[in-house]
C-alpha cells in the first residue's frame, strides 16, 4: 500500500463517509480521487461524498463522519440523544428509524439523500430558535462510543437533550412522552443545567422544563430557582384547549394538570 493510500485509509476509516471537499483539503487531488473512483477505491455514496468499497453504510457511522461532510456544528441530540443514553426506547409508527440532529446550520440536501439510502428518517432541528448564540459549547456535548473500532459520534447530554426535545412538545413530541422522560431524568446536573437555561432564549421551553421537573421534585430540580431565568411574560398556549398553569402561565393538557408526583 503506498503512502497515498494509507492517508486515506487512516482519514477515512471503515464505515465512515468523507466529503471530496475535505479529501482535497488533506492533501488529495481531485485527479486522485477521480483515479480512486474510478479503480473503485472510493465508492461515490452521493455527489460529493464517498466510503470505502468494503464499508456499509450506518446511520450511526454516519453522524459520526458528520464534521467531515456538514460546514458548522452539528450533532445527535433531543430523543436520539436520550435513546442512546438508555433513557428511552421509541419506535416510529411506521417503524423507520428516526434519527435527531441539531444544528445552527441548515441541512444539506446531499445529507438527506445518505439518510434516504438507509431508510433511516432525518429529523433536522435548526437551533437559532433554542439557544442564544444558535449553539453551545463542548461541555453540553458527549463522545459516544457507538463501537470500539469506529469513531464516536457528538451527542448532546441529557441535560441539553431534554431542552432540545421540549422544543417540539406538543407538535414533534406529546405531552404524555415527554413526562415520561423526564421522569427517568433522575441525576442531571444542575451546574450543567444551569448554564443551558441561561443560554436557551426559547420561553416555552423553559416554562415546560420547570413544569415538568416540578412533577418530580428530584434533588436536581431543587439547586434550580426559576426566578434566575428569563421566563419571559404573558401567557403561552402549548396545549391547545389545555388548563392553565398560573405558576408558569402555560396551558397544558387537563388531564396532566394535577398535584406533582412522587419523585
Amino acid at each position: 500500500m503506498n503512502r497515498q493510500d494509507k492517508n486515506l485509509s487512516a482519514l477515512l476509516p471503515y464505515g465512515q463517509l468523507a466529503s471530496r471537499y475535505h479529501l482535497i483539503e488533506k492533501g488529495f487531488s481531485s485527479h486522485t480521487l477521480d483515479n480512486y473512483l474510478k479503480s473503485g477505491k472510493l465508492v461515490k455514496v452521493v455527489p460529493g461524498f464517498y466510503k470505502r468499497p468494503e464499508s456499509r453504510l450506518s446511520w450511526q457511522a454516519v453522524v459520526a463522519s458528520l464534521p467531515d461532510l456538514v460546514n458548522g456544528p452539528v450533532t445527535a441530540g433531543g430523543l436520539t440523544s436520550l435513546e442512546l443514553q438508555g433513557f428511552a426506547q421509541y419506535l416510529s409508527l411506521n417503524n423507520q428509524h428516526r434519527v435527531h440532529l441539531y444544528s445552527p446550520e441548515s441541512c444539506s440536501v446531499r445529507l438527506k439523500q445518505v439518510f434516504r439510502q438507509m431508510d433511516v428518517e432525518l429529523c433536522w432541528h435548526t437551533t437559532g430558535r433554542l439557544w442564544k448564540k444558535g449553539w453551545l459549547d463542548a461541555d453540553s456535548l458527549r463522545q459516544y462510543q457507538w463501537r470500539e473500532d469506529a469513531a464516536a459520534m457528538v451527542i448532546s447530554s441529557p441535560e441539553q437533550a431534554i431542552l432540545e426535545l421540549l422544543m417540539g412538545v406538543p407538535e414533534e413530541t406529546s405531552f404524555d412522552h415527554a413526562e415520561q422522560l423526564m421522569q427517568g431524568l433522575t441525576q442531571l446536573s444542575p451546574k450543567r443545567l444551569d448554564g443551558l437555561l441561561h443560554e436557551c432564549k426559547n420561553v416555552k421551553v423553559k416554562r415546560l422544563f420547570f413544569w415538568l421537573a416540578d412533577r418530580f421534585q428530584y434533588p436536581w430540580r431543587k439547586k434550580l430557582d426559576e426566578h434566575d431565568y428569563d421566563l419571559g411574560s404573558g401567557k403561552r398556549v402549548v396545549a391547545e384547549g389545555g388548563k392553565l398553569d398560573k405558576r408558569y402561565n402555560i396551558t397544558v393538557p387537563k388531564e396532566l394538570s394535577g398535584e406533582q408526583l412522587a419523585g
